[in-house]
């Protein structure tokens, strides 16, 4: 009798190993997918910001020589 309990509860606890192994995949495969998309944003905000520098700079640029004829 107590085989045949203790050899169901290892079956149990290896379905139970097997389930949070796969979860576990999941996770990594999810936070693999997060990471990418964490760096396309930073390279989408990257980019804007290099925008806005160059125009703050080109206006800078018109301004400044038209301050000096004055």
């Amino acid at each position: 009798m107590m085989g045949k309990k203790l050899k169901k509860h290892e079956k149990r606890k290896k379905k139970v190993i097997k389930l949070i192994d796969k979860l576990k995949n999941k996770i990594n495969l999810k936070e693999k997918k997060l990471s990418k998309l964490n760096i396309k944003i930073a390279s989408i905000e990257k980019k804007a910001a290099e925008k806005k520098a160059k125009k703050l700079a080109k206006k800078k640029a018109s301004e400044s020589p038209a301050s000096v004829n004055n």
